[in-house]
């Protein structure tokens, strides 16, 4: 041995040992653990097969390259050689965080969920390696102080998110936009938007007469929601229905809920033929006065498929954004949605009637008291046209206010008095576009012609997703389209259209 190779020798072992130190050793329970906060980066070895002096200095550039992310963690992983299948180490696995069970409090007290790695066993290359890791960890690194192109646009749009200024402050009023216009001044920055007729070229804005539906679906059964007064989904004090004194929460659940004394309502539910429905809505005599009915979000795909022949999915969002869902919303006009928020970008098409829409951004969901709240379910005696305060029940609601905004309790919820709302109204032929996790109440007036409130709306993948309920979780970009930004930061462009973006250096 030369020398030179001894000190090349002693240099590489050097570094081995330093290396050794540095990165922490986990098991696979503390993997499992880990991955509920972070997503975590991990050389594998055995205890026969160690990690080579390499792969030490591959995974030590990669904590310094993520340094700056608070949900990555490096390490190395001993594991067992039967628990990985047939990968052979030594390799590189990515254990994707799963994050907190946030749907059940019952599940996210006993139980955590199991994140499935993803190996990596190609080339030791720093700059692939790191592209493996930003593809399965939702990040944009690409050197410690530097994000990718894609980052760049990520980090922009974040800086630049709407916000409401004022108490008066009404949505903007458009026609309708293009899809480049749409994409960079309303869909990126999270914000709300009336497209003024939008939608009055449907033939369903004249075809969808009381005789036309009547003639063509009135033999079909639908799922009918039932609330007094016309008011859907408020919330009310547990100890006012009928069987609280017998009703039990968990310990384990109870002490995890912010308002244990509330309940959402739920209505009550009638499945009736649609004729009936119709005649509920326009023939008061049919009902008392103090019942209101809704066929609120019932799937047109599932239940009227042919209805889809009467309209189209709005140009600037047919090809850009993910629909989940296209449903259809009818009542006599007299009612008034509770405020909440939908995980959903959302066009709420107006074809009958008017919608005035108070809106509240989502940034700081402190203020709007966000969290599980129990459900309750009213009960309806259709002899006597009377309402029951019938069952709680033993589930919660994610997504709705306690705070009743048009009586606040301002000592019970101080922080909401620094919110400041945002008014829309869209007419028929109207739509509105609002961002996902906008909280909106909605309060609908009947055409005076039809005495009816009828909207068609589209839920689509959200662009900007949260964690919810995490009343300080923030808005980012949905993995679902980060292909979006994987082109030069400045634009994205495909083979019809380009959208611009101002990124902030």
């Amino acid at each position: 041995m030369t020398a030179r190779e001894f000190f090349v020798d002693v240099f590489a072992l050097t570094q081995f040992v330093l290396l050794s130190n540095g990165l922490e050793y986990l098991s696979e329970s503390d993997v499992q653990e880990r991955t509920s906060t972070y997503c975590v980066v991990a050389g594998l070895q055995t205890d026969s097969v160690r990690l080579s002096s390499d792969i030490h200095i591959l995974l030590s550039s990669l904590e310094r390259t993520f340094e700056l992310e608070e949900t990555v963690s490096v390490a190395i992983l001993n594991f067992r050689p039967k628990s990985v299948g047939s990968v052979d180490p030594p390799c590189i696995a990515v254990y994707p965080r799963v994050g907190i069970d946030r749907t059940c409090l019952y599940a996210y007290a006993l139980s955590r969920s199991i994140s499935q790695p993803k190996y990596y066993d190609g080339p030791i290359q720093l700059n692939i390696v790191t592209q493996f890791v930003n593809e399965h960890c939702g990040t944009y690194r690409q050197a410690p102080d530097r994000l990718t192109d894609s980052g760049l646009v990520r980090q922009s749009i974040l800086d630049n998110l709407f916000t409401v200024k004022s108490s008066s402050q009404r949505c903007d009023r458009i026609e309708v936009p293009t899809m480049a216009d749409f994409f960079s001044n309303y869909l990126v920055q999270s914000r709300p938007v009336v497209i003024a007729g939008g939608i009055k070229h449907w033939d369903a804005m004249t075809r969808w007469t009381r005789d036309y539906l009547y003639s063509k679906f009135g033999q079909n059964m639908v799922h009918v929601k039932l609330a007094p007064n016309g008011e859907f989904e408020g919330c009310e004090r547990a100890s006012d229905w009928d069987d609280y004194d017998h009703f039990t929460i968990p310990e384990i659940v109870k002490r995890q809920l912010q308002f244990p004394d509330l309940v959402v309502v739920r209505p009550a539910t009638l499945d009736v033929s649609f004729s009936f429905f119709l005649d509920m809505i326009t023939d008061r005599k049919s009902v008392s006065k103090n019942v209101s009915a809704y066929l609120e979000y019932s799937s047109i795909p599932q239940y009227m498929p042919d209805l889809e022949e009467d309209i189209e999915e709005l140009p600037f969002v047919k090809g850009l954004l993910t629909r989940r869902q296209l449903n259809l919303w009818l009542s006599d006009g007299n009612t008034l949605g509770k405020l909440h928020f939908d995980p959903f970008d959302n066009l709420l098409c107006q074809i009958s009637g008017t919608k005035h829409v108070t809106l509240y951004e989502p940034h700081n969901n402190t203020r709007l008291y966000e969290s599980h709240i129990p459900e309750a379910l009213l009960g309806f005696d259709q002899q006597g046209h009377q309402f029951r305060r019938k069952k709680l029940l033993d589930s919660t609601s994610m997504v709705m206010s306690p705070v009743d905004i048009t009586r606040p309790d301002t000592k019970r919820f101080p922080l909401f008095s620094s919110v400041s709302p945002m008014h829309c109204t869209i007419h028929p032929g109207d739509v509105l576009y609002m961002p996902a996790f906008w909280w909106h109440e909605v309060q609908s007036t009947p055409d005076q012609k039809e005495k009816r409130n009828m909207a068609v709306n589209y839920w689509y993948e959200p662009f900007l997703t949260k964690e919810f309920p995490c009343p300080k979780c923030k808005l980012d970009i949905n993995k679902h389209y980060r292909n979006l930004l994987a082109n030069h930061p400045s634009a994205y462009c495909d083979s019809v259209h380009c959208f611009h973006f101002s990124v902030l250096n």
